[in-house]
């Protein structure tokens, strides 16, 4: 964690039903993570939730990390909100079954850390998915097309052909971008370069962070973070 980065805790029961309400909307991920073990961490599906009652449901995970689960003292149940990394911390899950599907019940905290930082969880691309990023280049106007490296709620990596960078210095505003990511992301943002970095004489990498996101397409990044980090891990 880097010296800008801000951990808020919340405590507001008002405010903690609204997490968890917008993350059940978009069917969010939590990670499981059995304290001490952070090999062992699951991405689970937000697969309900009852707000009168103050719980949610999420899935279980396969069997290694589920015995895992099962007998460490304390879990972090974490995932991506509103662009947040947020996370608490529970003893037990509770297990439940409904028509042969198995579950865990978790109740809502007293409190929830967030952390202020859009691009806390980075994933690759798996190299069997297919993307695309579309922009103009902001000297001649012409439209390039690259790939998209890794994502995160925040931003993004684009690698292009070296001609392509003609322009794209640090601070510079992609307006318009087009951004697929096939099967998880299809949508357009505005991007600002923030950094890049040669990885070959025919490849170059930009980093970007997006700006101004409307909560729609918020949402479907959040989501697609934590789909390819479930896929990433089988």
């Amino acid at each position: 964690m880097s010296e800008s980065d801000v951990i808020i805790s919340t405590r507001s029961p008002r405010v903690i039903d609204k997490i968890f309400a917008r993350h059940f909307e978009v069917r969010g991920y939590f990670w499981l993570i059995p304290e001490g073990q952070e090999n062992f961490k699951s991405a689970v599906a937000m697969v309900g939730n009852d707000p009168d009652r103050r719980v949610f449901l999420v899935d279980q995970p396969g069997v290694i990390p589920l015995r895992h689960l099962r007998n460490c003292d304390r879990i972090k149940v974490q995932a991506v909100i509103d662009q947040l990394v947020s996370w608490f911390y529970v003893f037990r899950l509770t297990e439940k079954t409904e028509d042969g599907d198995r579950y865990f019940e978790i109740p809502y905290p007293e409190s929830i850390d967030r952390l202020q930082r859009r691009n806390v969880f980075r994933v690759g691309i798996p190299p069997d998915v297919p993307t695309r990023i579309e922009f103009v280049q902001p000297t001649t106007s012409t439209v390039w097309v690259g790939r998209v490296n890794d994502l995160s709620a925040g931003g993004c990596s684009i690698a292009i052909r070296p001609d392509q960078a003609v322009g794209l210095d640090e601070g510079v505003v992609l307006p318009q971008v087009k951004i697929v990511i096939e099967g998880f992301v299809d949508t357009t943002v505005d991007l600002v370069i923030r950094n890049q970095r040669i990885v070959s004489e025919g490849e170059w990498i930009f980093g970007a962070q997006f700006t101004e996101l409307p909560p729609l397409v918020a949402q479907q990044l959040d989501r697609a973070v934590m789909q390819l980090q479930r896929l990433m891990i089988g």
